[in-house]
């Protein structure tokens, strides 16, 4: 049977963050795995430019980088709560708008940058709960919001393993 619970408005941003963050690695990882590195040896960043991108993705952008990269790993994955970083692949065979081929240049953004905006990258484990609901073995939960008979919003969490406490 479900449990049903009324969270404090920290605990649902939480979850709302946790679900955020599990897409994000997800879709990319999805990107990743559907690719034969062997066709596929390269990968580019992709940033949404917009008001809202931070200095350290900014810098990012466009990079290529190859996925035997030591880095490869850490740069398919967010940077920091509301990263919208993607990975998208570059083919064995495609070249560049001059016709040629397109060879890897990343180079790992400056200190500084990573200092003040990649706070999954200075200190991924420090983060490590907020993966929680999304591991790559599965998930220990799924969370739902959902109305009852007055209108009133509520979050219930399906446990797909032994309950435990989440703060």
């Amino acid at each position: 049977m479900p449990e049903l619970l009324d969270l404090p408005p920290i605990i649902n941003e939480i979850l709302s963050l946790t679900a955020q963050i599990t897409i994000q690695e997800l879709e990319n990882a999805g990107r990743v795995d559907a690719l034969p590195a062997d066709d596929y040896p390269l990968m580019e960043v992709v940033e949404e430019i917009d008001d809202a991108i931070c200095e350290l993705c900014l810098d990012m952008d466009g990079m290529i980088i190859s996925r035997d990269h030591p880095d490869f790993d850490e740069v398919q994955r967010p940077a920091h709560i509301n990263c919208r970083r993607i990975v998208v692949g570059i083919g064995r065979d495609e070249v560049g708008p001059d016709d040629k081929e397109i060879e890897p240049d990343y180079e790992r953004p400056a200190q500084e940058l990573i200092d003040k905006h990649g706070h999954f990258m200075v200190d991924r484990e420090r983060y490590a709960q907020l993966r929680v609901p999304g591991q790559p073995e599965g998930r220990d939960f799924v969370a739902r919001m959902f109305l009852d008979d007055k209108g009133e919003r509520h979050l219930r969490i399906d446990w797909r393993i032994e309950p435990y406490e989440l703060l």
